[in-house]
């Protein structure tokens, strides 16, 4: 080698090793024998802070670390054969000075010489900064996903290729119960979906893919869980980096409580505006049905008063005991509409052979009652609970009815009660052999203040109060009627025995 060329790899080498001494990352030189070829002051002063090793040019540094460290001398030997080798390898490493934690990044790296020597390289970052954020990320991290995770509402994220990125506890349950599949991240969303359910498979790709071209969206699906029918909310956003959608968010929330409360208002609502409507006719028709009767008394008492021989005395006293009457009797259909609407039911055993009893005996003063002849059948072997007041209205309308509507042309007015009483219920049929009811009245028998004509006797209420009555108790009501034959009511009430331990029973 010439003198120029020595002053030339001289010039080099002091480049070179000016290089390291500058460099901010830490580097270290070693040879074959591990010992130190150059060193910048970086790693120099970790070495001397955190060990108290001295590391200099020719300084061996296994030898070194003995001294003070044989399990970081073994740690390095190990590292050291491994770069030699021909693998590099990465570490990180921690130093501590002044009581602070210091993270480094280690790199070891063999570099073979043209003379077939090698040197192993050793460059030392610090990544304490680096680490911090790291750390800082992974804590935001399971914070936020304990949060997601304690949210009730289902959550994932899906890429364009519909692969799930990441989703909570929440929305892992419900697919688990809707289709009996496990979530992994990296599968396919529409992949999960069973192969028995196509509709929903192209339901959901159409909302995904119109996601994807940066549509929100917002859907309601309802889904069969434990034979119940569980309504959700469905909201889909777009993820969008720098201008373009590379996925979806999409959140579900449980709405079936909601639906179910607003279906129960808008029930609650109609029943309201049915009552209204009800109530602004009861008010009219209660007023006039009313103050006919008091005006027909007035009148006659003004009769009475010009009668000078009172000869017809007893005729019009005869009239106002009837308007009285008729006055009493829809005194008392008001307060029993009063009572059924707003009372609860109170389920007691039931004797049906002492309920009929009453009952007919509370009409025997009605006009004519005598006139129709009562055939009762009761078969009863089971105990009964239900409403006694209620099924005594019931019974005192219809038998009442009987009566009023007999055809006076028969010689044999009668009035079939039979009973059948079973563990789940009661049918009661009534049927008598009265004037009947036209076709075209009996869908309307029902409704408040009903009356087929003018000469219609009663107040008009006693059927509503009847199937009013009835439905407190859970039960139905069907008539059959044939003018000139007479009307049958067929009524069936459930048997309240398994609920007879409750005080009462909440009504609607």
């Amino acid at each position: 080698m010439t003198m120029l060329e020595q002053a030339d790899v001289g010039a080099w080498q002091d480049v070179f090793a000016s290089i390291i001494e500058d460099a901010d990352s830490n580097i270290l030189l070693l040879d074959e024998e591990f010992k130190v070829i150059n060193i910048n002051p970086g790693f120099y002063w970790i070495f001397s802070e955190t060990y108290g090793i001295q590391l200099r040019k020719g300084t061996s540094i296994l030898e070194s670390m003995e001294c003070v460290d044989a399990r970081l001398t073994f740690e390095w030997k190990e590292r050291c054969m491994a770069a030699l080798s021909g693998t590099p390898l990465k570490v990180e490493e921690i130093f501590e000075i002044d009581v602070r934690k210091y993270y480094w990044e280690i790199h070891y790296k063999s570099v073979t010489l043209p003379d077939n020597r090698q040197v192993l390289s050793v460059f030392g970052r610090d990544i304490t900064i680096r680490k911090a954020f790291q750390k800082r990320i992974v804590e935001n991290e399971a914070n936020l996903r304990s949060i997601l995770n304690t949210i009730q509402n289902g959550i994932w994220l899906i890429n364009h290729n519909y692969e799930l990125i990441d989703f909570n506890k929440q929305f892992y349950r419900n697919n688990k119960l809707f289709f009996g599949v496990k979530l992994e991240r990296g599968k396919s969303t529409l992949e999960l979906i069973p192969d028995d359910k196509p509709e929903i498979f192209q339901t959901w790709k159409s909302r995904y893919e119109n996601g994807l071209k940066g549509r929100p969206g917002s859907y309601v699906d309802s889904y069969v869980v434990d034979n119940e029918i569980k309504n959700f909310e469905i909201k889909m956003h777009p993820i969008v980096e720098n201008g373009n959608v590379t996925g979806l968010t999409v959140y579900s929330r449980d709405i079936t409580n909601q639906t179910k409360a607003e279906e129960l208002l808008k029930q609650q609502n109609d029943e309201l505006i049915k009552i209204n409507s009800e109530l602004d006719r009861f008010v009219y028709s209660a007023s006039h049905d009313l103050r006919a009767p008091l005006m027909s008394v007035k009148g006659l008492l003004n009769m009475i008063k010009l009668d000078p021989d009172g000869e017809s005395r007893d005729l019009y006293l005869k009239l106002i005991e009837r308007s009285v009457d008729k006055l009493d009797h829809f005194i008392t259909d008001i307060i029993n509409y009063s009572r059924n609407s707003r009372m609860d039911v109170m389920p007691k055993e039931i004797d049906f052979h002492e309920i009929v009893r009453e009952s007919i005996d509370s009409l025997k003063y009605m006009e004519e009652a005598e006139s129709v002849r009562s055939i009762i059948n009761i078969e009863a072997s089971e105990s009964f609970y239900s409403d006694y007041s209620r099924l005594l209205i019931i019974f005192n309308n219809i038998i009442s009815n009987a009566v009023r509507y007999r055809d006076k042309w028969k010689n044999d007015s009668f009035l079939k009660i039979d009973i059948q009483v079973s563990p789940e219920r009661a049918m009661i049929t009534l049927s008598d052999n009265g004037i009947g009811i036209r076709d075209e009245y009996v869908d309307k028998i029902f409704k408040m203040f009903f009356r087929a004509n003018a000469d219609s006797k009663g107040s008009g209420l006693g059927l509503y109060i009847v199937k009013s009555a009835i439905e407190k108790l859970t039960g139905t009501i069907q008539v059959y009627s044939k003018i000139g034959e007479g009307t049958t009511f067929v009524i069936e009430v459930p048997n309240l025995k398994a609920i007879k331990d409750n005080v009462k029973i909440q009504v609607a």
